[in-house]
């Protein structure tokens, strides 16, 4: 069984296309990664019902999915021959801007002070935040959103060397965490995982595996692997690993796509044998103890990261797990990222969580038991599943996505952006790092002002292949 996730960009579009093939049939199911986002969130109180902004509504329909949960806040002054309209994320309440050249030349816009994630409505992706005087506008409009500021910490990030690959093995979603035992446990989706030369290994879902050695010549052991292809609506992928006080944690979701549900497993004998937390079929009742990260509620937790902190979780100080998420595994336009946190004692109760709200007047934490009221940090944005980590070498946490490196001394932030580390756009000399996904960053072998992250890809760009490769991520310090 062989399955292929292809990233088809035309622009920033990215469908979502897997094809398995089980002996001698062939089946292709497309996924277009749609979220518990949905076009009906946007709301057209206030806007014109004529007028320059309703034709481009008309004639970029895909505007309405960026305006998901935003209200109409009126028309930005400016010059001439621009014109801009600014919106209240109603979410994050924070204002939100489309703009266009009505010449179809190039104009300068400026925005009000700070930096901005900007995104062409016609899906081209951009590399890094402008600054709010430096933001380029064409014919075709863009969508501006506030973006972290730079880190006061990291000057650059630069991926050390080419992708090495320390075994055989098929497979993505390298997500790990680092024992008591000094060995790294880590998932993997969608492969066969580690290969044996002596016997064939057939696909599945979901897999641990046990890598013993130091980085970056590890060897690796399989734990665990699912049932061989099970109902595509169950369909189990791993989203992070923990461990914690001899207990091996992971958060999965199911299935693939627009999970309809993200819960927590535990296991006692590092990765052999599993335990659901608070899981239950499409077609089963719920209890009062089972997961409240589903797809009905539009929980953006259902692709859960827990942040690891050293070996064993034993750099944590204030003695709870922290954790980012989103909705989906990935979604084209890009999602904003919530935060929860759990006493340690109780990370396997679901109602013991309690969800970042927004910050105080002082820039302080504010939490609540209820994960409808939770707000983004802000700051991250990021289009698919990534990884956390607390860097002991820098004293900061580190969050790592498909393109981008974000800093903060906290959970909670004030998360900064550290660098983009790879680009799916051509760069002169620099193609090895083009075309990974969801990557994973490891908590040992952290250097001073390094670290060690996994990544898969899909074999149609140079060296990523679609198994477990390793880089060394070195970062320069301000």
């Amino acid at each position: 069984m062989e399955k292929f996730l292809k990233f088809l960009r035309l622009g920033f579009l990215i469908d979502l296309l897997m094809t398995i093939s089980i002996g001698s049939q062939l089946k292709k199911m497309a996924f277009i990664v749609l979220s518990g986002w949905a076009i009906t969130g946007f709301s057209q109180s206030g806007v014109p019902k004529t007028g320059e902004l309703q034709e481009v509504l008309v004639k970029f329909p895909t505007i309405k999915e960026f305006l998901v949960n935003a209200s109409y806040d009126g028309k930005v002054k400016t010059q001439d021959a621009l014109a801009a309209y600014r919106f209240i994320d109603t979410v994050a309440n924070e204002p939100v801007y489309i703009a266009w050249s009505k010449t179809g030349i190039q104009q300068s816009l400026q925005l009000p002070k700070g930096t901005y994630w900007v995104m062409d409505t016609a899906q081209v992706p951009v590399d890094k935040p402008f600054r709010y005087n430096n933001i380029q506008v064409s014919a075709a409009p863009v969508f501006i959103l506030q973006a972290a500021p730079e880190s006061p910490i990291i000057k650059t990030v630069k991926v050390d060397g080419q992708p090495f690959v320390p075994f055989a093995s098929d497979g993505d979603l390298w997500l790990s965490t680092w024992a008591d035992d000094n060995n790294i446990y880590s998932g993997w989706g969608d492969g066969r995982g580690p290969l044996n030369d002596q016997q064939p290994i057939s696909w599945v879902d979901c897999g641990i595996v046990k890598l013993t050695g130091e980085l970056p010549d590890l060897k690796a052991e399989t734990r665990y692997r699912e049932d061989e292809t099970p109902p595509l609506a169950i369909n189990d992928k791993p989203s992070s690993l923990i461990y914690l006080d001899s207990l091996l944690y992971g958060q999965f979701h199911s299935p693939l796509g627009d999970a309809r549900i993200g819960y927590l497993s535990v296991s006692k004998d590092y990765g052999i044998n599993w335990k659901r937390i608070g899981y239950f079929g499409e077609d089963e009742k719920p209890s009062e103890s089972a997961s409240p990260w589903l797809r009905k509620n539009h929980s953006p937790f259902r692709c859960m990261f827990l942040i690891n902190m050293g070996q064993n979780y034993q750099l944590n100080t204030d003695g709870f797990v922290y954790a980012l998420g989103i909705g989906t595994e990935w979604h084209w336009m890009g999602q904003r990222v919530f935060l929860t946190r759990v006493k340690k004692e109780n990370i396997a109760k679901y109602d013991q969580y309690e969800y970042f709200a927004g910050y105080s007047k002082k820039d302080a934490p504010k939490w609540t038991t209820q994960q409808s009221m939770a707000k983004p940090v802000k700051g991250p944005n990021t289009f698919g599943q990534g990884s956390a980590i607390y860097h002991p070498g820098i004293k900061r946490y580190l969050f790592m996505t498909d393109f981008d490196v974000f800093d903060a001394p906290h959970p909670w932030g004030p998360w900064t952006y550290a660098g983009s580390w790879t680009t799916w756009k051509t760069r002169p000399g620099v193609r090895e790092w083009q075309g990974g996904y969801q990557p994973g960053i490891l908590s040992k072998g952290i250097g001073p002002d390094s670290f060690w992250f996994t990544v898969s890809g899909q074999n149609a760009r140079p060296l990523i292949t679609y198994s477990y490769n390793l880089g060394k991520m070195i970062m320069t310090l301000k």
